[in-house]
């Protein structure tokens, strides 16, 4: 339940010599915690009286050694309540240390172009990139990328750190691109060539580059020349000239890329992630984890990414499937290319259309898959594309949570392995991930953390968090970038110093003391992995009361034939703000008001949607995440049909309903000029939903009302209460005779 401890009874009270107390008493718990502190002879005694429905042993337990820890520092206590630590000292060193405690090889001191040309000259015939019809091998692609390309950049004066976009479609000559900057010093920065002119321009503003290379994008080049950019045509260029090996300048802590984010402020916002960032991601060794049990507990192995999906699953044919400015591209090609697998590279017009790519997987026998979730749905649409799932042998899952029916629907048609994988942009592409067994989709859990990497959950005063606790998540370690592209503001305020020791790797004195703000909801479990919430910015307040919007379209999605939701906030112009739920439902019509009364049934009334809109498919951005933004407006008629208007029936209703317009100065006039009416009804139902639940009950028992009445809002209880005290009234009267 979201907001669990707002249905909390606290208690003090006084017991004589003669009184006894019980730690033991067991029976039915009214509130979801009754914590009460009674007052003995010489003792305190302290009680939770808890729902074992709603929280499990160790969380209580946990909130018990918390309120010890607090007693025993409350005398500590200066000017800042926060400042109080409420964490025993062992619980705290559980949490940074055995939760964290990875011990792999400390040194990223190696460089992603040199990596790839090791395994060109190991396997220079092995093919490297299927583009269709185009096939190249390692050893051809390393001296592509050599040829002219890489010392044309470096004889114009590109050097260490200088950004070189790529406005290129989805072909191989991206792939020679990028390694050919990365081998002249600079940092390549992709940029999607359906992203507006306008967003490619504020892109190219805040690089200001020496030079943009690009490829079949004219249309879009044509704008950027009369802006005075130097351009270079990967398509014109010579590949057979200069193919020899040129000389490294790069250090580890050099920038190898620059992902454009969308940003709060409607700006893209620039990531800067350096070498050794993406050297820690590829490699390929194996470490060993501590299991929970302090110094002397038993240790076990812990495999990196590539033991993990690539050797044990046998993979050797990888389909590139996402946009090059989106950060899972780097799973798809850097870390293939340094792992000697075939990349199969899919086009426009293949990534578009399920059919085509249907047949191009089965072609060319594609094997490892790893995409979003809400583009992998909108594929699952074409029956032939399920079908070829069963060659598939692992699909990974980025960007987005994934969600627990997606994972059944795939395992009835595949007995591939499912991957589960967290980890922002600013945390170069993942820092956890979680198989999804069959049976187990429900499970949540993001992981653990990946090699040298270390999360923390915190409070909004950066100060750890008890396990089963939400707080926000932290990451901290060798994958954690540098920042953002000239913004010193937003860099200092998502980058912080981090507060929890650090490690004795080479780059941890410059780095590991950096702690990002993910902005992610998330706790710990007790098998020392997390489990994810949602997102901090996707918590909104409505009447007073914290709605996590995850977890309504969590709910709506346990309807059948509800196959994707999303729950947004909307405000009205009298600042009150209101819930709308769009869905999309897969064979037989589902009406909005199905919905509704779903999740009457299931949350409270306060986090029930107020309007309900069907849509033929999700907005999508060019990474394949959904597109909040792009969701359409309801219409007049939306509102109309579908506001929950539950109009007043009997006198007693009508007139009650005059008298709460008047007491909530309802503008009826407004109302009628927006053409749309707002239910009474529902808003004293939702003011007073709180209030009026004990009564309900009570009536139920007593049977004034019957079970009809059950889900019956708190006005409609009231008018019906009415009607039979005034029946009871009338009845009582003594009829005079004539």
């Amino acid at each position: 339940m979201t907001n669990p401890l707002s249905n909390i009874k606290s208690s003090i009270f006084s017991v004589d010599n003669e009184q006894q107390f019980s730690l033991y008493e067991q029976g039915n718990s009214k509130f979801d915690i009754t914590f009460s502190v009674v007052e003995g002879d010489k003792d305190y005694f302290v009680s939770i009286n808890y729902n074992s429905n709603v929280y499990e042993s160790n969380i209580i337990n946990n909130i018990i050694d918390s309120y010890i820890e607090v007693i025993n520092n409350i005398k500590s206590y200066n000017d800042k309540i926060y400042e109080i630590e409420y964490i025993p000292k062992e619980e705290k060193e559980r949490i940074i240390e055995e939760f964290n405690n990875d011990k792999f090889e400390s040194k990223c001191n190696k460089l992603y172009h040199e990596e790839f040309s090791k395994v060109a000259k190991k396997y220079p015939q092995r093919c490297a990139i299927v583009d269709n019809y185009v096939k190249i091998s390692y050893g051809e692609l390393d001296k592509m990328s050599n040829s002219f390309l890489a010392h044309y950049l470096r004889d114009i004066g590109i050097e260490r750190n200088d950004i070189v976009p790529i406005i290129c479609d989805r072909s191989y000559y991206f792939v020679i691109s990028m390694i050919a900057i990365s081998k002249a010093g600079g940092a390549f920065l992709p940029i999607d060539n359906t992203f507006p002119v306008d967003c490619i321009q504020y892109i190219l503003e805040e690089a200001n580059p020496k030079i943009i290379i690009y490829c079949h994008t004219q249309d879009i080049i044509y704008n950027m020349r009369n802006d005075g950019y130097k351009m270079y045509d990967l398509e014109s260029h010579n590949y057979k000239l200069n193919k020899k090996k040129i000389k490294n300048i790069n250090k580890p802590e050099d920038i190898y890329y620059v992902l454009f984010i969308s940003g709060t402020t409607g700006r893209p916002k620039g990531v800067l992630i350096n070498h050794f960032n993406i050297y820690n991601y590829l490699r390929k060794f194996v470490g060993k984890k501590r299991k929970f049990g302090g110094k002397k507990g038993k240790e076990e192995k812990r495999y990196c990414l590539y033991k993990i999906l690539i050797k044990e699953n046998n993979i050797h044919n990888v389909l590139a499937l996402t946009s090059f400015s989106f950060d899972i591209s780097h799973n798809e090609i850097t870390f293939s290319l340094v792992h000697g697998l075939k990349i199969i590279l899919a086009d426009d017009i293949l990534s578009n259309d399920a059919e085509l790519l249907t047949k191009y997987i089965i072609k060319n026998n594609v094997e490892f898959i790893d995409t979003t979730p809400t583009r992998f749905k909108l594929l699952m649409k074409n029956e032939n594309f399920c079908k070829a799932l069963t060659r598939i042998k692992v699909m990974m899952f980025i960007g987005e949570k994934l969600p627990m029916e997606l994972c059944r629907s795939i395992h009835s048609y595949s007995k591939c392995r499912i991957y589960d994988g967290y980890g922002p942009t600013e945390a170069t592409v993942i820092c956890t991930y979680k198989e999804k067994k069959e049976g187990e989709e429900n499970k949540i859990s993001i992981g653990s953390p990946m090699c040298n990497t270390k999360l923390y959950i915190v409070d909004k005063h950066l100060k750890i968090v008890p396990v089963g606790v939400e707080g926000e998540i932290c990451i901290s370690g060798f994958g954690t970038g540098s920042g953002y592209l000239n913004r010193k503001d937003l860099t200092k305020k998502k980058f912080v110093e981090c507060p929890f020791g650090n490690g004795k790797g080479k780059y941890d004195d410059k780095y590991g003391k950096i702690m990002y703000r993910t902005g992610d909801l998330g706790k710990w479990n007790e098998e020392g992995e997390i489990d994810i919430i949602g997102r901090m910015d996707f918590q909104v307040k409505i009447h007073g009361q914290r709605i996590e919007l995850g977890e309504i379209e969590n709910t709506i999605k346990e309807i059948k034939g509800v196959e994707y939701v999303v729950v947004i906030d909307k405000t009205k112009e009298n600042g009150d703000k209101y819930l709308i739920c769009y869905y999309y439902n897969n064979g037989k019509e589902i009406d909005g008001n199905v919905i509704r009364e779903y999740c009457k049934k299931k949350l409270p009334r306060y986090m029930v949607p107020h309007y309900y809109k069907k849509i033929s498919k999700l907005p999508l951005t060019s990474n394949g995440k959904l597109d909040r933004k792009a969701l359409p407006e309801l219409s007049k008629e939306d509102f109309m049909k579908n506001d929950g208007h539950i109009a007043p029936e009997t006198k007693t209703e009508k007139e009650l309903c005059r008298i709460y317009s008047n007491v909530f100065k309802a503008n009826e006039k407004r109302n009628r000029k927006n053409e749309r009416r707002d239910s009474f009804i529902t808003l004293i139902n939702d003011e007073f939903d709180n209030k009026y639940n004990d009564l309900k009950k009570k009536l139920l028992n007593q049977k004034t009302l019957s079970k009809d009445d059950e889900d019956t809002g708190f006005l409609k209880i009231l008018c019906k209460v009415m009607d039979i005290m005034i029946q009871d009234a009338y009845n009582s009267v003594t009829t005079i005779p004539s």
